[in-house]
């Protein structure tokens, strides 16, 4: 803005020091207390100094005594809303300055007799249109015609108001922020040292009672020193590549031990030029929420290691119920030889070797005259046929027993392998473990007159861990035997379908023709505890989902509802699940 005294400086070095009497027309063609200057009327030396204020760019104001303009430039008639020849030469308490400051300002023009302290203030005016604006005034007295007159400089200050405000309201935005927010807001300078924070996370620390206690200080003043050094190394990484850290979850530890957990976000912080000069950041406690997920973890792992006892359990229940079935064979398989060998007719061979012995000093006479000796061939004859049936049955029993005894063997033999296998990761085709897990179910389907269907599409082998496979899929094939013997078909049936899936996965798909599932079990099939049978437990498919789980997969159920059948697939990816 202009400064007052040195236009009225410049306005009596132009004139030296003379009156404008013979320099300016009057209004009224006096120098009484009426008299005004004309603007476009001042020729010679004061025509320098209308120049000067027409050029200004800051609005310029002479005011007489009576409060009425005697000067104004083309900048003040534009800040008003008037042409240059317009601005209406009356009272300005009229025309341009709002009723409700006409005292404040009569006070302020008049506090003395010569008012030229030269100071700035802010007032509010009167546009042409009705509209107020906020201006800066700078006032100083000048002599004119022998009147003192008030020389006054205004700037329209609208639009720094405006700005003012919207820092203000701002300022208190953040204000409130600081302090009302659970946040831990903080700024940090380019040595990590706490410029500003927010009132929670003053809280935050203890010993703090206010944020001078935490400006100029550092992590390493609060925390125990493994934590304060992670965390420097995230400020500077933001300071030396501009990249934000956000979600992340950090273990808090401090100097006595105690342990908190926040999730946090850390941005640069920049000047208005954008170069870097700290960094800031937003915290929210989370240790309430870590607790529970400890827990709810450590709860998990026992519900899993239970789930996992229980899988084992039905794979071993299996292999009992399957080794039950094979030795029930093996039974009928021992009393059919036992009544074979018990009935045989071999009793007749000792007998004909006494008669042939009795007999033996005439053979000759023996088979020519007496009627046992021509009998004999034909016998022999027919004890031969009947003991090679005998053999045949015999034989052909202990065959059926000798596979039985086999059958026991193989399923011992694989769930040892399984038991020695717990946990280890084995490359292996996907067919070869359907097979071993139908082996497993292999007597029980048999022995309830289910038959069994295969649908092989060619898959590559998959990197899995064969006895959580085997667990689900024993119990899948078991649960699909159960729901066939529960419809009373007669064409009882289990379809087992091996498929390419989705993204580098298999499918596995058991499907049975049995009594269906509502489709209001959907959502809770799998969960613990639930089952429809009387004998059932709950724990097979729970574990058997949980088991999928942990091996990257999972498990589908589908069924068009009651007495329509089921299909359960197992989704399994080609490559283990990454830890």
């Amino acid at each position: 803005m202009l400064n007052a005294r040195l236009l009225i400086h410049i306005f009596y070095e132009i004139n030296s020091g003379e009156k404008m009497n013979n320099q300016c027309t009057l209004l009224n063609g006096s120098a009484g207390d009426g008299a005004e200057l004309k603007n476009h009327d001042m020729p010679g030396g004061p025509n320098m100094f209308r120049q000067l204020t027409m050029a200004a760019r800051d609005a310029i104001i002479i005011i007489n005594q009576q409060g009425r303009l005697a000067f104004w430039n083309p900048a003040a008639a534009g800040m008003f809303g008037y042409g240059q020849a317009d601005l209406p030469e009356q009272d300005i308490y009229q025309w341009l300055i709002p009723e409700r400051f006409h005292e404040a300002y009569r006070n302020m023009l008049n506090s003395g007799e010569h008012p030229s302290d030269g100071k700035t203030r802010e007032i509010v005016m009167w546009r042409q249109d009705g509209s107020e604006f906020p201006a800066e005034i700078s006032l100083s007295s000048i002599r004119i015609l022998g009147r003192w007159h008030v020389l006054g400089i205004l700037r329209d200050i609208s639009e720094r108001k405006r700005v003012e405000e919207e820092l203000t309201k701002d300022r208190n935005l953040l204000h409130a922020l600081m302090e009302h927010s659970d946040g831990q807001i903080y700024f940090k300078d380019l040595h990590s040292r706490f410029m500003w924070c927010s009132a929670s996370q003053t809280k935050w620390f203890e010993n703090c009672d206010s944020i001078d206690d935490v400006i100029g200080k550092t992590d390493h003043d609060f925390f125990s020193e493994e934590h304060a050094d992670s965390a420097r190394r995230d400020e500077l990484e933001i300071m030396r590549t501009g990249q934000a850290i956000s979600g992340k979850v950090e273990k808090e530890t401090w100097p006595d031990g105690r342990v908190t957990w926040v999730i946090t976000n850390k941005m640069p912080f920049r000047d208005e030029a954008g170069n870097i000069i700290g960094t800031f950041g937003i915290s929210k406690d989370i240790t309430e929420i870590k607790e529970a997920e400890i827990k709810v973890e450590q709860l998990h792992k026992k519900v899993v290691a239970a789930s996992r006892q229980a899988g084992m359990a039905e794979v071993a229940t299996s292999v009992l119920h399957n080794i039950g079935n094979v030795l029930n064979s093996v039974n009928v398989s021992c009393s059919v030889i036992s009544e074979r060998i018990s009935g045989s007719k071999i009793s007749g061979v000792p007998k004909v070797a006494s008669l042939l012995r009795a007999n033996a000093n005439d053979l000759p006479g023996f088979f020519a005259d007496g009627s046992a000796g021509q009998k004999l061939p034909d016998y022999l004859e027919q004890l031969a046929g009947q003991l090679q049936r005998e053999q045949e049955e015999i034989l052909r029993e202990t065959g059926m027993l000798a596979e039985n005894i086999q059958h026991i063997k193989e399923v011992i033999a694989m769930q040892q392998d399984t038991a020695r296998t717990l946990g280890l990761v084995e490359t292996l085709p996907v067919p070869d473990l359907v097979e071993d897990a139908l082996r497993l179910n292999l007597g029980a389907v048999e022995r309830h007159g289910i038959d069994l269907a295969r649908d092989y599409t060619e898959v590559p082998p998959i990197s899995i861990e064969k006895n959580k496979v085997l667990q689900i899929l024993v119990n899948l094939i078991r649960n699909a035997k159960y729901a066939c013997d529960d419809s009373g078909r007669t064409d009882k049936l289990i379809t087992i379908r091996i498929e390419p899936g989705e993204e580098g996965t298999v499918l596995i798909s058991v499907e049975d023709n049995g009594i269906g599932i509502p489709k209001e079990n959907f959502t809770r099939i799998f969960n613990h505890g639930f089952t429809t049978r009387k004998e059932g437990h709950g724990f097979g498919l729970h574990s058997g989902a949980l088991a999928a789980k942990e091996l990257g997969g999972c498990i589908h159920v589908f069924s068009d509802g009651p007495g329509c059948g089921a299909r359960f697939t197992l989704q399994l990816p080609i490559e283990p699940k990454r830890k």
